[in-house]
């Protein structure tokens, strides 16, 4: 069975861990067209993915580079409940390391 998700129920959303700590927000996503739909392939989390979906960097402004998101694989995120993603057991986020607030 396909399950559907409108995209703005994620957006913004906090993701925590397994042992329930804040890893970050979703602010940005990355899609693939398979088989005539989107598919969501990796979820973009913390203040980098949002300037980044936004085109927006004050670091660019003054010549440095915006920091990478934290990246989490489609198949490391259990969005069963939208409102509370949740990054499974063994997931790991690359990029940015994890911040203690929401991010």
């Amino acid at each position: 069975m396909t399950s559907h998700i409108r995209l703005d129920d994620l957006l913004g959303r906090t993701v925590r861990d397994a042992q329930g700590r804040v890893v970050g927000r979703i602010y940005d996503m990355r899609g693939e067209q398979r088989s005539g739909e989107l598919v969501i392939v990796e979820y973009h989390l913390g203040a980098a993915a949002l300037l980044q979906s936004l085109g927006l960097s004050l670091l660019t402004l003054v010549g440095r580079d915006l920091p990478e998101p934290r990246k989490v694989p489609w198949d490391q995120m259990d969005i069963s409940d939208p409102e509370h993603p949740v990054m499974r057991a063994g997931g790991e986020a690359r990029g940015n390391s994890p911040k203690t607030s929401a991010g």
